[in-house]
């Protein structure tokens, strides 16, 4: 039974890590990888188990199939779920974050004029999309709307009200990440439709008053954080899967811009 669990494990250890590792993880890879993981090497090693031995086949296939799979499913965990709580990246705010200004709100440099809407703060964009947000500057907790906006036109394909500032914003894939603190919502960037996800795993930690605000926690300093880093996974209804996908966002919170990439600080 040892020689089965020894070559079960190696099995499903190497094929993980390839899928990890040289290969960076494709989603259209992705389930024919986790058959590899989770039925194929527990099938390899059971049935090694049972031809190793002359009594109790029955049980020793069931035994090593059962430990092998539990291996596997230990192993996605550690790699989707604990692993990602220890990349992250907090920017901490300033002072000045939460105090309204005498200049321009926003800054030029983050202007976004959208019809029909008027001035409103640019929190990433790309070739086809521009997120902004309308901010009420002028009473805490600063209630702000988010817009999905289609750059050639100027289309707005999705928009949702939030009673606060506290907003996070990536772009990737065709699809637009945003977070009010810790509560994701994710739209296709190209309909404005929310996508259709069956099982989602990410570690974005929003707002916290440290800078590890999850597993590796510490002790409250007096100031806040905002994380400007995620690591997500999404299984989606149409048989996609992305995969540990590594974004950086760019943020706003208590009347403040923080820019993901330079981790710089701007009060709006």
């Amino acid at each position: 039974m040892k020689l089965g669990l020894c070559l079960g494990a190696v099995l499903l250890l190497a094929t993980g890590a390839a899928y990890l590792a040289p290969l960076r993880e494709p989603g259209a890879w992705f389930y024919a990888f986790a058959a590899l993981v989770f039925v194929v090497s527990p099938l390899i090693g059971a049935v090694t188990a049972v031809l190793a031995t002359r009594a109790n086949r029955l049980r020793n296939f069931l035994a090593a199939g059962s430990a092998l799979i539990g291996l596997a499913a230990l192993l996605f965990v550690v790699a989707y779920a604990v692993y990602p709580e220890f990349e992250r990246t907090s920017v901490q705010l300033t002072p000045y974050c939460g105090d309204f200004g005498s200049g321009d709100h926003p800054p030029p440099g983050l202007v976004y004029n959208l019809p029909g809407v008027g001035t409103t703060t640019l929190m990433t964009s790309d070739a086809e999309s521009a997120v902004v947000a309308a901010i009420d500057f002028a009473h805490a907790p600063f209630p702000s709307t988010v817009y999905l906006v289609h750059k050639s036109d100027g289309r707005i394909l999705w928009s949702m009200d939030f009673a606060n500032d506290i907003l996070s914003a990536a772009l990737g894939a065709g699809t637009l990440y945003l977070y009010n603190d810790k509560l994701g919502y994710w739209i296709d960037a190209r309909t404005g439709l929310p996508t259709h996800n069956f099982f989602t795993i990410d570690n974005y930690g929003g707002l916290s008053p440290t800078d590890r605000p999850v597993l590796v926690a510490g002790a409250a300093t007096g100031h806040w954080y905002m994380e400007t880093t995620g690591v997500i996974s999404s299984w989606r209804a149409d048989g996609s899967v992305v995969s540990r996908r590594h974004f950086t966002f760019n943020s706003i919170a208590f009347s403040c811009f923080i820019a993901g990439l330079t981790g710089s600080v701007t009060q709006l």
